[in-house]
């Protein structure tokens, strides 16, 4: 017998999810309208329910750099190498799209927090260390979240809004962190049932292009062998699996560029994207 719709929001009544939408997703006004009214929808139809929203600016910043300074985007395995003067075009970045996403969101009657920059009692991240030779620059490991202190927010509001941009717990300089892994350890932390990344990426394929539905840490293993997972997708598949081995129930990959994609993903028992889980169901 199927699930019906109201099985899929009562799973969701009185629990956290925890966003992650890609700078290509905010640089489109349809895109990031339809993310927000899907969870407007959410926040409408089931009860207690919380959502941190973690945005990127990859997109933007990548182009910024290349058409003020000319210089073309370091990345290691799908990590960026961070300059001083990318801190500074991401300060400007970030803030225009908290801004944007803000505003929509207040459109929608969201109950929201905009949080410019993640403050030490938040999340607490230091500069990462060269690894095997390479400096990555302003760039920040995450060293710990304060769940108690985000939560504090959900008394009044029913969403929060940050951006990967923290401070250094030592010197309060601005690091630049991953927002797939900002998204993670919120979600571990927060101890979320769900944790989904929407970017322009409908799902994992297999090698004949077909959508794969399920992922579990095997068959993940079997597509990296495969050479399937490859650049910004890995950093996406090594959080799926580390915040799946932490608590997280679910952990989502679905487009932004999708009408009702959230909607379909989160409510329906075919869903729309990939879900990694304890027990995959395919491939």
């Amino acid at each position: 017998m199927s699930k019906t719709q109201s099985f899929y929001q009562s799973i969701l009544q009185n629990s956290t999810l925890v966003v992650k939408v890609s700078g290509k997703i905010c640089d489109n006004q349809q895109s990031i309208e339809n993310v927000i009214g899907d969870i407007k929808e959410l926040l409408s139809t089931i009860s207690k329910l919380k959502v941190v929203l973690v945005f990127g600016f990859g997109r933007q910043l990548d182009h910024y750099m290349k058409n003020v300074h000319q210089i073309e985007p370091k990345k290691v395995n799908g990590r960026r190498i961070t300059s001083q003067d990318d801190i500074e075009a991401a300060k400007k970045i970030s803030g225009q799209i908290l801004i944007d996403i803000f505003s929509l969101s207040s459109r929608y009657n969201i109950r929201n927090f905009p949080i410019p920059i993640s403050k030490k009692d938040f999340i607490a991240a230091k500069k990462r260390d060269v690894v095997d030779g390479i400096d990555f620059g302003q760039v920040g490991d995450v060293v710990s979240v304060d769940a108690l202190e985000i939560q504090k927010l959900f008394k009044e509001h029913d969403m929060i809004i940050m951006p990967s941009l923290v401070l250094d717990k030592n010197t309060a300089d601005v690091l630049n962190v991953n927002a797939d892994t900002i998204a993670t350890e919120l979600a571990v932390n927060l101890s979320a049932s769900k944790l989904i990344f929407i970017s322009d990426v409908p799902y994992i394929k297999d090698l004949n292009g077909e959508r794969i539905s399920s992922v579990d840490e095997n068959v993940a293993k079997k597509l990296f062998d495969e050479k399937i997972i490859s650049d910004g997708m890995v950093v996406k598949v090594e959080n799926s699996l580390k915040a799946l081995n932490q608590g997280v129930q679910k952990i989502h990959i679905i487009s932004g560029e999708i009408k009702n994609a959230l909607l379909t993903e989160l409510e329906t028992e075919e869903g729309i994207g990939t879900v990694f889980q304890k027990q995959s169901l395919d491939y």
